[in-house]
């Protein structure tokens, strides 16, 4: 079983490290693919944003993986419970995008690792109701 694991955790992290690894050049023109793009909106423009960033990586679909499923369970209890706003995920963002690793990643990159951390207790307990281990 502890094999399983360390092959999914090893799965979820080769995904995000190739998602990070790709150049900020490969993003579409135009829209916000980094650290730059995040700077040169107002904060109101920010805040606008992680609004449908947060709501388009959380909304369960059917055919979401469990994992997947259960990971936004976690993300939305989580932000519900610790009343994290639009307006602080958007300066949790921009306070990430000041650690140099992070410069070159767009924004639904910094929003899941950031995410992860804050809300892995809630992530690991809708996990743990369906029988998985712990991220």
């Amino acid at each position: 079983m502890d094999w399983l694991k360390l092959a999914g955790k090893a799965a979820t992290l080769a995904a995000l490290t190739l998602a990070a690894a790709l150049p900020s050049s490969a993003g579409a023109s135009g829209y916000v693919n980094n650290a730059n793009g995040w700077a040169a909106l107002t904060p109101e423009a920010r805040i606008g944003f992680v609004q449908g960033l947060n709501d388009s990586l959380n909304y369960t679909f059917l055919d979401d993986t469990l994992v997947n499923a259960l990971a936004k369970r976690g993300r939305t209890t989580c932000l519900a419970e610790q009343k994290i706003t639009a307006s602080r995920l958007s300066e949790l963002i921009t306070i990430a995008y000041r650690a140099p690793q992070n410069t070159n990643l767009a924004p639904p990159a910094v929003y899941i690792l950031k995410m992860s951390d804050i809300c892995r207790d809630y992530i690991n307990r809708a996990r743990q109701d369906f029988g998985l281990g712990p991220i």
